[in-house]
């Protein structure tokens, strides 16, 4: 009995894909049909050029003969070749109305120049006719005024340039501008080429869309449109009724799982419970269950981390402090001999600049980390931006007992970038190095240029990354001396790093495995412009 309803279940989950296969099948069909018959009657009553663009093959060939006429339905043409010189006119009355020197008043099909009429009413009241030119940029989608001029109803050019020599149209030029041949008759042009590369133009007349015929049309599709739209209507109500409640009886025992889940209870979906289609999604759901009780674990030892590194941190500011205070106390209680006081205030000094660079770390994160932060860009020289921090870095790093090797352009490396956050990357990169290598390491500075990006290595051959920490080296809080005493660091100075390199839109990754003589690597790739906004 179990096996026949788990059967049953599978069974109709597979009748419902098929029948919303079907109808979704059988409202194509209808739409489609529907669109068929309108546009062919459409088609039939108000052709287009498009229609003759169908033959653009014999058009090509100057093989007007080829082209059906009567699928005109009662429009005619023209073609001039590209010395204005008429080719073919497939009605010679046509001809007679239209010459090559009236191609220039005449709209592309296009509409990428074309004129445009406007009846206006002057300022004496009178009637007067507004005549503009303008150019269509397919590229922006915007359309360009070119030039006007104001014409009275006698086309007497009244204002404007826009045809410069003419004081005054005739009646049919007036209609040209307006796109009319003749009353009710529409006409455009279009230009193209033969297969030989010679420029044609065709100019194309047809019935204008209006009258008792586009009536009747509209009354032809609208009843078409009638016939169609409640069968459409009808197919998707139940279809989607008949889908809804499929989909709610199939996932039942996985919505069941997710509300357990929120209450805080985890319930195992039984795969049998499901119909077959959807055990993928109980596959799915289970993993997820995985990786949230994986995030929590995480979450929960990356909160005990944080707290313990915010004690290790609170207790390096107390411990200066209480130096500082001590220190203080007896200088001012007078306890200190006079030799000693020098020492005294050298020591608290000393203990001010650590408690000042420790609190300023934890600031500059906090405040590259905060997502309204904004870059400060300058357009820079970045090879004389690292030449000018070696050469301030340089005594501090011969005092430490670093060999400095620089590699970098003797040209300028041009780049839009923060210099002031690219001098803190530099010093938190150096400063480590410093900080976790002996006397005797050799310190790189390599800078290489690719076409739209630059990729700045630092490099030393000191004692190299922790393999514990290599993978979570970028993330904050994460020191590479694991026991931490006193001094060792905040664990903000890599994620700072990244941060700003991330600001930049640029990259930065721990190179494994180094380039030979190097225990260390980072490589750095800036952009050479930062995008815009």
């Amino acid at each position: 009995m179990k096996a026949n309803k788990l059967l049953s279940r599978r069974s109709f989950l597979r009748a419902c894909i098929t029948y919303f296969v079907l109808c979704s099948l059988l409202v194509f069909l209808i739409n489609a049909l529907a669109n068929a018959l309108i546009a062919a009657r459409l088609d039939r009553a108000f052709p287009s050029i498009d229609t003759l663009l169908q033959y653009e093959d014999a058009l090509a060939e100057d093989n007007f003969s080829a082209i059906p006429y009567r699928r005109l339905q009662g429009c005619a043409f023209l073609v001039f070749d590209g010395d204005d010189q008429l080719l073919y006119a497939s009605d010679n009355k046509l001809k007679e109305y239209i010459r090559a020197e009236d191609l220039w008043m005449i709209n592309a099909a296009d509409g990428n120049l074309y004129y445009s009429v406007s009846q206006m009413i002057d300022q004496s009241g009178n009637t007067a006719y507004y005549i503009a030119l303008y150019y269509y940029r397919e590229d922006t989608g915007m359309t360009e005024f070119i030039d006007y001029c104001i014409v009275d109803t006698d086309y007497t050019i009244r204002e404007g340039d826009l045809f410069p020599g003419i004081d005054r149209l005739t009646e049919r030029q007036f209609e040209l501008l307006q796109g009319i041949y003749r009353s009710e008759w529409d006409i455009v042009k279009y230009e193209y080429a033969t297969t030989g590369g010679e420029p044609r133009t065709l100019v194309f007349v047809s019935p204008l869309l209006t009258g008792e015929s586009y009536l009747d049309t509209l009354d032809d599709t609208n009843r078409l449109w009638l016939l169609s739209v409640p069968v459409l209507l009808l197919a998707i109500f139940l279809l989607a009724l008949l889908f809804s409640r499929s989909i709610r009886r199939s996932i039942r025992p996985l919505n069941e799982a997710i509300v357990a889940y929120a209450q805080g209870r985890r319930v195992e979906v039984e795969p049998n419970r499901l119909p077959l289609e959807f055990q993928y999604v109980t596959d799915s759901f289970t993993r997820l269950l995985d990786q949230l009780e994986q995030a929590r674990v995480e979450k929960e030892h990356a909160d005990k981390q944080k707290q313990r590194v915010i004690a290790d941190l609170s207790h390096d500011l107390k411990t200066p402090l209480t130096v500082i205070q001590g220190y203080a106390q007896a200088l001012a209680d007078g306890v200190v001999p006079e030799n000693k006081q020098k020492r005294y205030l050298e020591t608290i000094c000393s203990k001010a600049a650590a408690s000042t660079e420790l609190m300023d770390t934890l600031f500059a994160y906090a405040r590259l980390d905060h997502p309204d932060y904004a870059l400060q860009p300058e357009q820079i020289d970045l090879c004389e931006l690292v030449k000018s921090y070696l050469a301030g870095k340089y005594t501090e790093l011969e005092n430490a007992g670093f060999a400095l090797e620089p590699d970098l352009p003797d040209h300028a490396v041009p780049c839009q970038a923060d210099p002031r956050l690219l001098r803190r990357l530099f010093e938190n990169l150096t400063g480590n190095a410093l900080k976790y290598n002996p006397r005797g390491t050799t310190l790189l500075f390599s800078l290489r240029e690719a076409p739209d990006a630059l990729f700045l290595t630092i490099a030393d051959n000191g004692v190299g990354i922790p393999p514990a920490i290599a993978d979570t080296l970028f993330e904050p809080f994460v020191i590479g001396n694991q026991a931490r005493t006193t001094g060792c660091g905040t664990g903000l100075g890599m994620a700072i790093v990244k941060r700003i390199v991330e600001l930049h839109h640029g990259t930065i990754r721990l190179v494994l495995p180094p380039r030979d003589g190097y225990r260390t690597e980072f490589e750095i790739k800036l952009p050479r412009q930062l995008p815009d906004g």
